[in-house]
């Protein structure tokens, strides 16, 4: 088995061609690492969450990471790292093209939302206790390796 760099846009192949990573932040000063679905864009990974302690952590420190992998066999796979910054977008007067924009990506993929059935205007909220959270990772850095059996 090899291993070797991937190129960048090898690397951005393996982020459309994917829809789930692990998103890794500080949670009160330690590491946190949690499974998201994403959907990726001109440079940019677009989730969702339901409030709690990753968009907490998020709020207070919004440099992420994301890997995600892509594993044939124990020696034929694709491991891509993605690190950036978290930017929240909010359904208000300043953020709601964007948050629209991530909606309709996300929800192009299977099973984006497992949960619920989110849907953007909804005016009767009362059965949902809290509306998910849309952001970015508008992404700093991009790197990748890959091993192929020989």
């Amino acid at each position: 088995m090899k291993v070797q760099e991937m190129t960048t846009p090898e690397c951005q192949a393996i982020l459309e061609a994917n829809s789930t990573g692990h998103l890794g932040c500080i949670a009160a000063g330690k590491p946190y690492v949690v499974p998201i679905h994403y959907s990726y864009r001109g440079g940019t990974l677009y989730a969702f969450s339901m409030p709690g302690k990753k968009i907490e952590s998020l709020r207070a420190d919004p440099h992420v990471c994301i890997q995600l992998d892509q594993i044939e066999t124990t020696q034929d796979w694709h491991s891509v790292l993605v690190e950036g910054l978290f930017q929240e977008l909010p359904d208000d007067e300043t953020g709601h093209t964007e948050h629209m924009y991530a909606w309709s990506l996300l929800q192009k993929k299977n099973d984006w939302w497992e949960p619920g059935a989110y849907k953007p205007g909804e005016t009767n909220i009362s059965s949902t206790p809290s509306l998910p959270i849309f952001f970015s990772v508008q992404i700093e850095s991009l790197s990748g390796r890959r091993a192929i059996s020989d």
